[in-house]
């Protein structure tokens, strides 16, 4: 089969070998149709406008087909050997019917679709979400249905920089910021407060502690939620109470000493020498109290102050064998109360004695609270 083509505005001569219907017998209507076509070929182009070298072709037996397409006309050449082309597809090359063939309907039809868009009042918009960037065009009545439409699903946590209810924000940029949560543990700490109770069993001045203070600590755990590098809400989610506060108490003495008779009247105490704790049980046996009684009077006074005659308490000001409060008493029995250790210890034996009534009696009482 050979095939000629043309530019617009020329024929396409196409040779075929199929097989059609004869040139007609003179007289018919057929035969005065064809003369027709002749007639107006002659004239240089036909009510279609068909290029003479078409009428040629048609006047050689060849029936033509009329084909609107881009601007090209083509015109299908056939043999005249009768019998093969049915009488309807015949009738229509007699009739040189056109058919009208668009390659730009797709094109037409994407814009006719944009104006109606437009027409029914279709807004347009930039979508930021999960690091892309999509331009939305929609005639939905809200934000939130435009963004269904568009199949993007926003999770109750999700930020959307405009209001899911209000009109799409046309020629804006909308951008949805995922959220992601964890759980964050927190820890406060409620430091305890010092209450202070006097007691008047404890001499003036000094200080014990009745009840050791505690801090309060409570771990609160939070369920926080963040979106585009920001957090958005924090929900409490459990509260454990570690520890209860407590306040520390400390009993502040107030008993008032024994006034020491005046100091000429005092016995004059006796001169000792040597190692204090000789001394202490030479005047312990001076009282009447023996190896038992100095025992307790040995453990009661190694542990206050080890027998040191300049033994001196920083915290209570407490000083010497004894650890008088202030040591500044020890001078009813004697001037020399910051280094004589008898002096020291004469006090100190008056003091137990008027007490506790004996050493003893002063050791039991310090094993059970602290303090004598």
């Amino acid at each position: 089969m050979a095939r000629h083509t043309a530019e617009r505005g020329t024929a396409a001569l196409v040779t075929d070998t199929t097989p059609v219907i004869g040139v007609p017998q003179p007289g018919t209507r057929r035969a005065a149709r064809l003369a027709e076509s002749e007639q107006q070929a002659s004239k240089g182009s036909g009510a279609l406008g068909i290029p003479g070298v078409a009428v040629k072709a048609l006047r050689g037996g060849v029936l033509g087909a009329v084909v609107l397409g881009t601007g090209a006309f083509t015109v299908s050449q056939v043999s005249a050997e009768p019998g093969v082309t049915e009488g309807a597809d015949l009738a229509a090359v007699e009739a040189g019917t056109l058919a009208l063939r668009d390659v730009d309907a797709a094109s037409r039809s994407q814009i006719a679709g944009r104006l109606a868009l437009e027409a029914d009042g279709a807004r347009s918009f930039s979508l930021v979400v999960d690091g892309e960037t999509r331009e939305i065009t929609t005639t939905a009545a809200t934000l939130g249905e435009a963004l269904a439409e568009a199949g993007i699903v926003v999770g109750g946590d999700d930020v959307v920089t405009a209001s899911l209810n209000a009109a799409v924000p046309a020629g804006e940029t909308v951008e949805v910021l995922r959220a992601t949560s964890e759980h964050v543990t927190e820890e406060t700490v409620d430091k305890h407060g010092v209450v202070e109770k006097e007691d008047d069993s404890l001499p003036e001045g000094e200080r014990k502690v009745e009840t050791e203070g505690v801090d309060g600590v409570t771990t609160e755990t939070y369920r926080v939620v963040t979106a585009g590098g920001e957090e958005v809400s924090r929900e409490l989610v459990a509260t454990v109470v570690s520890s209860t506060k407590v306040d520390e108490v400390v009993l502040v003495g107030t008993k008032k000493a024994v006034e020491a008779a005046p100091a000429e009247a005092a016995a004059p105490v006796a001169s000792y020498s040597g190692d204090p704790r000789a001394i202490g049980r030479q005047l312990a046996a001076a009282r009447g109290w023996g190896a038992d009684q100095f025992s307790c009077l040995d453990s009661l006074w190694t542990r206050e102050s080890n027998w040191s005659v300049t033994a001196d308490n920083p915290t209570s000001s407490a000083y010497g064998i004894p650890q008088a409060l202030p040591g500044s008493k020890m001078a009813s029995a004697g001037a020399d109360w910051a280094t004589n250790p008898a002096t020291q210890i004469t006090w100190g034996l008056d003091y137990i004695a008027g007490r506790y009534g004996t050493p003893c009696g002063a050791w039991g009482h310090s094993q059970s609270v602290g303090w004598y």
